[in-house]
């Protein structure tokens, strides 16, 4: 995800004076040490501030060289080097508060000390010497400037002080610095919440927002109950009291999958020089693990086994390492590995949803059913076993409302890290 960038777009809007209001009340910044040429004038500034010379507003200088061997865990003072705090040590060589700025390494990297510290020789101090810096707003402006493009250009990049002090600085009134700070302490901390939101949708976390929706979704916590809506007929044995999964609405019943549909088997079973050409032919390869189509073959030469028959609306899922929930519904016909179970609803003995069979082959639930259920060098869930696993089962039109949350859910997932991508 692009927070990185956002961060950076933010500074560069504060250092062009595009984030805080200028006053007509407050007094220009006078001009200290000569002005660039305009043709080394690094971006445009509002009229009131004045681009100085860094060494005109902070006195820079290397710090001073600590064997690594004073350098622990424990120490009594922050020791910083050229990429911010590298541990403590029980010595100190600066006392105040300054900007510390990689001088070797991370060249230009620009980390705050304050208090009692020691500043190590592979950073420089840049430390405001009057009245006319914040040092917070520094420190953004600084990180701003990207002062690694100072450094040498040779096998180990070095940023002198020297080169450092002649670097041309945005001089902003001092109270348009404190709107600044204040402004980019908001704005950066609501960037931190929306990454941190955003972390529920990317990566492990997405997978842990798809799981709890879809987990809800089978125990019926997702969408209300209806009373106008009838009952499920019991369909076969109910389970024992031992033997319930967990808590399901009244109206809902468990049935085993076995009970409600044919789970497996060989009926839709069909030799090579049956399949017709340019069919679609599905093996677990062309499905990713959470479940969305990769791709679809049809330019085939030949079929070399045996493959299941399957038609539009289908659902087919994979009995082989069930933990990678390769699990989708056909939309045409096709023909499909063995190592996948077709299974058709039209055949189902309670009314049935393609799309809420889905859900719950997918659920945490059943994924962890079928995985404890699985055997042999490449685990493959045992049929028999699978036809006794509990299914949760809903009244049909609770159904269509549980699948239609579910895609708004996962729809308004997609249309936030697009939106956030984007940005």
């Amino acid at each position: 995800m692009k927070f990185s960038p956002l961060r950076s777009q933010l500074l560069q809007l504060a250092i062009s004076g595009k984030l805080a209001a200028q006053f007509d009340s407050e007094p220009e910044v006078a001009q200290l040490g000569p002005a660039p040429a305009p043709d080394a004038v690094p971006f445009a500034i509002p009229p009131k501030w004045k681009w100085v010379q860094l060494g005109q507003v902070f006195s820079t200088s290397s710090g001073k060289f600590l064997k690594a061997a004073f350098i622990n865990d424990s120490g009594l003072y922050p020791c910083y080097g050229a990429n911010g705090i590298r541990g403590y040590t029980d010595t100190s060589n600066f006392k105040g508060t300054a900007n510390i700025i990689g001088r070797v390494g991370s060249c230009g990297s620009v980390h705050m000390a304050s208090g009692e510290c020691y500043i190590t020789d592979n950073a420089i101090i840049a430390q405001h010497n009057n009245e006319l810096i914040d040092p917070r707003c520094a420190y953004f402006i600084l990180t701003a400037l990207n002062l690694s493009q100072y450094a040498t250009a040779t096998a180990q990049p070095l940023l002198n002080a020297s080169t450092l002090a002649k670097v041309y600085y945005p001089l902003v009134p001092i109270e348009e610095q404190h709107r600044i700070v204040a402004i980019i302490d908001e704005l950066m901390s609501t960037l931190d919440r929306i990454e941190e939101a955003y972390g529920e949708f990317e990566g492990p976390m997405t997978e842990h927002f798809r799981n709890s929706a879809l987990q809800q979704a089978i125990q019926g916590q997702l969408v209300p109950q209806l009373d106008s809506e009838p009952e499920v007929t019991q369909l076969g044995p109910a389970p024992a009291p031992d033997e319930v999964p967990f808590e399901i609405p009244t109206k809902w019943k468990w049935v085993q999958i076995g009970a409600l549909l044919p789970f497996g088997g060989s009926s839709n079973q069909v030799k090579p020089e049956q399949i017709p050409a340019n069919s679609w032919l599905l093996g677990l390869e062309e499905i990713a693990s959470n479940g969305d189509l990769i791709k679809k073959i049809r330019d085939w030469d030949s079929v070399g086994s045996t493959k299941n028959a399957f038609k539009a609306g289908d659902v087919l899922y994979s009995k082989m390492r069930p933990y990678l929930n390769k699990v989708i519904i056909a939309d045409e016909p096709g023909f499909c590995s063995t190592e996948l179970i077709v299974l058709d609803v039209g055949q189902a003995k309670a009314p049935l949803l393609a799309d809420y069979l889905l859900c719950f082959l997918r659920s945490p639930y059943f994924v962890s059913y079928a995985t404890t259920h699985s055997h042999g060098q490449k685990p493959r869930l045992d049929l028999e076993l699978g036809k006794q696993a509990w299914m949760p089962l809903p009244p049909l039109e609770e159904q269509r409302r549980i699948v239609a949350k579910l895609e708004e859910l996962f729809t308004g997932v997609e249309q936030l890290k697009s939106l956030v991508e984007f940005a």
